[in-house]
């Protein structure tokens, strides 16, 4: 039978409520009915002066009916719900050229199985350690009649999804997002369009310090990332020394640049790393401090440049300066763990937030259940830092008065 998109769209919220029900899962014990009400799927309907499209629809419906798809209840000669009959499904499912939920979910399961045995013959990692956890709860949702979280408008849409998902384990260099999309899809948008979801992803599984940041931190970038240092600091690279304390600003590296750097001095005291461009551009920085820029995140090439700083100047300070707010936090002991290095924070406590008390921002509820989240992992020594107790009271402090803080809004060094 060929279908109008009227009679489509009936349909397909019908079908949509019955995919949704317990009758679908086998776990409801009374008779249900799906039904879907006119005016409201077609507002002209219940419209007096739309007296002709009154008349269309009804015969729209009556066609359905005769075909034995639907029951009618009526009021007057008006259609007040259309029925499914849900013995008519399969070829219901035929002619709106549909699968059947059950048939796509079996799919996506099998699919997701063939995923974790590939995951199981690569190493283990941050990103593939998300990804099991994430097709372990997927398939827990699957057996209750739930479509996997980032499953769209198909299983090739989805495996496209798991075509970039499978492809970031492996890449530990900078690569251009339109660059690796031409590679993976022959498209250089496709992989933009996957992004939020595969982001999502990896942010909800993994342990990746905010949302935004995902891809950079896969080493997935849209413009070239660089480090920026000022302060007392003297690098040597393509055998040139250049002492960056004397220049009256800042110089840029790019991630490429960083692997030509053979030798690095810090004639200070030192270490601070700045989570915020703004902030690393003041001048209230102390001349003992050596600033650095990561570039809003850092990556393996940027991780394995402070590694080599410490490697040779264990005995400085390391600071770490960002926002208070959970983000923040999270960037901070991230770094922490990926370098190995026992940075400490900097300007991120209670009296800071009271200092700058007029410039704070409230929480919101999404600010709240992540602090709270952060505050368990704290208390349960999952970071191992010797400032968990002073830490855990500053985010019980911005609970309490509902308050985060932007770097920007605070004063940069000690001098």
């Amino acid at each position: 039978m060929k279908l109008t998109k009227e009679q489509k769209k009936i349909l397909n919220t019908l079908i949509d409520k019955y995919e949704r029900s317990l009758t679908f899962r086998g776990e409801n014990k009374v008779l249900q009915h799906f039904f879907a009400e006119p005016h409201k799927l077609f507002p002209k309907y219940a419209d007096e002066r739309e007296y002709d499209y009154f008349t269309f629809l009804n015969q729209e419906i009556g066609i359905l009916r005769d075909a034995g798809y639907v029951d009618l209840s009526m009021d007057r000669m008006k259609v007040a719900k259309i029925v499914l009959r849900t013995e008519k499904l399969g070829e219901i499912y035929a002619d709106l050229g549909r699968s059947p939920k059950k048939d796509t979910l079996s799919e996506l399961s099998l699919f997701l199985s063939e995923q974790k045995a590939y995951l199981e013959t690569q190493p283990r990692g941050e990103i593939t350690n998300a990804l099991f956890l994430y097709i372990d709860q997927q398939q827990k949702k699957m057996t209750d009649g739930k479509y996997p979280e980032g499953y769209e408008d198909s299983l090739s849409d989805y495996r496209d999804l798991w075509t970039a998902l499978c492809a970031l384990p492996g890449n530990t260099e900078d690569v251009f997002v339109r660059d690796l999309s031409m590679r993976l899809f022959h498209d250089s948008k496709r992989l933009e369009q996957l992004r939020g979801r595969i982001c999502s992803i990896l942010f909800q599984y993994g342990s990746f310090p905010e949302r935004d940041r995902v891809f950079e931190e896969c080493n997935v970038i849209k413009t070239p990332s660089y480090v920026m240092v000022k302060g007392p600091v003297v690098l040597t690279l393509g055998g040139q020394r250049l002492d960056v304390g004397k220049l009256t600003g800042d110089i840029a590296l790019s991630a490429e640049t960083l692997g030509d750097v053979t030798e690095t001095e810090i004639y200070g005291s030192r270490i601070v790393t700045v989570e915020n461009l703004t902030s690393f551009h003041r001048d209230d920085f102390s001349k003992d401090e050596a600033v650095i820029y990561l570039g809003g995140y850092h990556n393996r090439v940027k991780r394995d440049f402070l590694c080599r700083i410490y490697e040779k100047h264990p005995d400085i300070e390391y600071f770490h300066f960002g926002d208070i707010d959970v983000g923040g936090f999270y960037i901070y002991e991230h770094l922490r763990r990926k370098t190995g290095i026992p940075f400490r924070a900097m300007k991120m406590d209670i009296s800071v937030l009271e200092q700058y008390a007029q410039d704070t921002k409230k929480l919101t509820a999404g600010d709240q259940a992540r602090i709270g989240k952060l505050i368990e992992k704290y208390e349960s020594g999952e970071f191992d830092n010797p400032e968990s107790e002073d830490i855990v009271s500053t985010l019980h402090y911005m609970l309490d008065h509902e308050v985060k803080l932007e770097q920007e809004a605070v004063g940069n060094g000690t001098k």
